[in-house]
């Protein structure tokens, strides 16, 4: 199978769509619908992305194994520090568990589970939680420290990229911290 349709079953299986997907990994839907066509092939540093971020093994992209041995579970460990962090964020913001739950839009009782890591945090609540709360779904599900209290989310890239105006002084104020 060649990598075009690995990547389609892939985000089928997932339940994915494309510009979810796409956007998951760092990268445009257009981008992605070329790797679906066959018009460009993911460079490493995609597949390696996608492995990582959806616990792929990576022999699926080589052929070595098919679609339901590539995939594998979240790490118990990861599924439990999601969790944790979801309770410190709830914590931090002085809530109960059932206000928070009311808040973010689950059951107290699934929230629950999640806080425990007896559930998973799926990708798709960390969203809807990391947007509502104003912090970093990379921190949210995998700790990365640098985007909890700054996360830069799709509004507002979105945002800058209506107003180039603003864009351009960013980027001057980012040269300037260079020198």
């Amino acid at each position: 199978m060649d990598i075009a349709l690995q990547l389609i079953d892939l985000r089928n299986k997932l339940g994915m769509s494309r510009t979810s997907f796409a956007k998951s990994i760092g990268i445009t839907e257009t981008h992605m619908k070329r790797f679906e066509t066959g018009v460009a092939v993911p460079k490493e540093k995609h597949i390696n992305t996608i492995c990582e971020k959806y616990h792929i093994n990576p022999a699926y992209f080589t052929g070595e194994i098919g679609i339901d041995e590539a995939i594998t579970e979240m790490p118990e460990d990861d599924r439990k520090n999601a969790g944790k962090r979801l309770k410190q964020i709830r914590l931090e913001r002085g809530m109960t568990i059932k206000e928070f739950s009311s808040l973010i839009n689950i059951s107290y009782t699934h929230l629950y589970m999640v806080e425990t890591g007896n559930n998973p945090l799926s990708e798709k609540m960390a969203g809807e939680i990391a947007e509502k709360l104003h912090i970093g779904v990379d921190w949210l599900l995998y700790g990365n420290e640098k985007t909890k209290e700054y996360p830069v989310n799709a509004k507002m890239v979105k945002w800058l990229k209506e107003h180039p105006e603003k864009r351009m002084i960013i980027e001057q104020w980012m040269e300037e911290e260079k020198k």
